[in-house]
């Protein structure tokens, strides 16, 4: 009898213990859905935050980049109405340049400023202007002002550029021949592929220009030029050569 009791309440025990276990198993399963369930909402909830985020940066990106393409637009059309503005103006000073027939034939020592000044001749100033193409041939252009002026492809065949400024001036494929460059200053200035042909390069200043591939451009010319190290000229230029004093027109 005692054993019958004994089994039977090993029995109940173990029943006690497995229900337990069943309903412990079961609460955390419900616990595990439970959590399973918030993380999903939480990731569902951070992919609609993203997604939103992504909207959002990519409506201010369309709109930086209406505002940058706008200001760039303006921009150039602000650059494009200057560049013409300086067009007309340097087209309308061209017009009243005078021709090198029409000017006095210049005094000794002329290519200083105050002689110019005694004679009553005011030097132009071009700095900066847009003058590509431009037909300046036989032009009176004593000690005028062409810093950095883009005079590529410009036609100055016989000018009279005597003491003019053209530092960092664009003079790239220019008709030069001819031309009297004597006492100018080019420093920096841009001659490659430029017509050279008997252009009067006494002591013009030629430091740190490029004379790369200018045409007919001749060791004895250059040798009447101020040039240093950093003049550059092609190969075939020899300044090796002792230079020789030029003997003065006046």
């Amino acid at each position: 009898m005692t054993n019958i009791v004994l089994i039977g309440g090993i029995v109940v025990t173990c029943t006690i213990v497995i229900l337990l276990a069943i309903l412990s198993l079961r609460t955390q399963h419900r616990e595990v859905v439970r959590l399973q369930a918030l993380q999903q909402a939480w990731a569902k909830a951070q992919e609609v935050q993203r997604h939103h985020w992504e909207e959002q940066q990519h409506k201010e990106f369309i709109r930086l980049e209406n505002t940058l393409v706008g200001t760039i637009e303006e921009t150039a059309n602000l650059e494009r109405q200057r560049i013409k503005a300086e067009q007309t103006y340097a087209i309308d000073k061209l017009a009243s340049l005078p021709y090198i027939e029409d000017t006095p034939l210049p005094l000794p020592n002329s290519q200083d400023h105050a002689a110019s000044e005694r004679s009553g001749y005011q030097p132009h100033s071009f700095q900066g202007a847009y003058l590509a193409n431009a037909n300046l041939s036989y032009r009176y252009l004593r000690n005028a002002d062409l810093r950095d002026t883009n005079l590529a492809q410009a036609n100055l065949f016989m000018a009279d550029l005597t003491g003019a400024c053209l530092r960092g001036a664009n003079l790239s494929e220019a008709d030069l021949s001819a031309a009297n460059l004597s006492f100018a200053d080019l420093t920096g200035a841009l001659l490659t592929n430029a017509n050279m042909l008997v252009t009067d390069l006494n002591n013009t200043i030629l430091i740190r220009a490029n004379l790369l591939q200018a045409h007919q451009l001749t060791t004895e010319q250059i040798h009447h030029a101020v040039i240093d190290g950093s003049t550059q000229l092609d190969d075939h230029i020899d300044i090796t050569r002792p230079r020789h004093p030029r003997i003065p027109l006046f």
